[in-house]
């Protein structure tokens, strides 16, 4: 469908920072902008509003959500517990096969990091976690993280630009994603082992940490342009 398509158009524009928080967006603009008829950007725009990135204004169009650390704390502490649940499940559900996956997926993070591809290490190192949820088998935890998963991948986006775009923040980034590394290796060692409850607590705090590297490129405080806005 072409709604489907345009959505995957503006998360890869928030990917890459050309579509920031704060900003307004509207379905008969991006109509224009992206050549097709309006019906299916406003489509497109109401799954993103679903999947809470965009906020709806009274006076019409959308605002792109804010971010706030109280936020992402709260939300990455949804995404450890359930995180930590389909690793507990995926102990027992990991065969060779899976395992082999795991593993090559840290060693094509291990050479993303050694080349300074940001990007690619971002995308391995995002598809290793849902490879363990995956290979859970629990459709419920996997239908719970997806509805988490595009608010995540917001934040994660916002410090991967903020990486980017300056050398002393990507030596930092660099070195954060290194040990996140050595975490998936110790999760990796435990499924490989069995150790249901060893892998559950390793990815919970895992997670954990991860929120905690995402603050500094979170503001203190931000103020909720819906209620500010009177958005329906």
């Amino acid at each position: 469908h072409l709604f489907e398509q345009i959505h995957k158009v503006l998360w890869e524009k928030i990917r890459r920072g050309e579509i920031v928080p704060g900003q307004r967006l509207k379905d008969i603009e991006w109509a224009q902008r992206l050549g097709v008829r309006r019906t299916p950007v406003r489509e497109a725009m109401r799954k993103m509003q679903q999947e809470g990135v965009l906020i709806p204004l009274a006076q019409g169009g959308y605002e792109v959500r804010g971010t706030s650390r109280r936020d992402l704390i709260e939300l990455y502490r949804c995404r450890a517990a359930l995180e930590a649940l389909a690793t507990e499940d995926a102990a027992a559900r990991a065969g060779d096969a899976e395992v082999a996956k795991l593993e090559r997926l840290v060693t094509q993070c291990d050479d993303a990091i050694a080349t300074g591809d940001l990007d690619a290490a971002f995308t391995h190192n995002s598809a290793f976690h849902k490879v363990i949820v995956d290979m859970s088998g629990n459709t419920h935890l996997q239908g719970l993280r997806e509805s988490l998963q595009k608010l995540v991948f917001f934040y994660r986006s916002s410090l991967l630009m903020m990486s980017k775009d300056d050398a002393g923040n990507r030596a930092e980034y660099i070195a954060r994603l290194r040990i996140k590394q050595d975490h998936h290796r110790a999760i990796l060692d435990a499924l490989r082992s069995k150790d249901a409850a060893r892998a559950g607590t390793l990815m919970c705090d895992h997670v954990r940490e991860t929120a905690e590297d995402l603050l500094p490129a979170v503001p203190e405080t931000e103020s909720n342009p819906a209620n500010e806005r009177g958005a329906a």
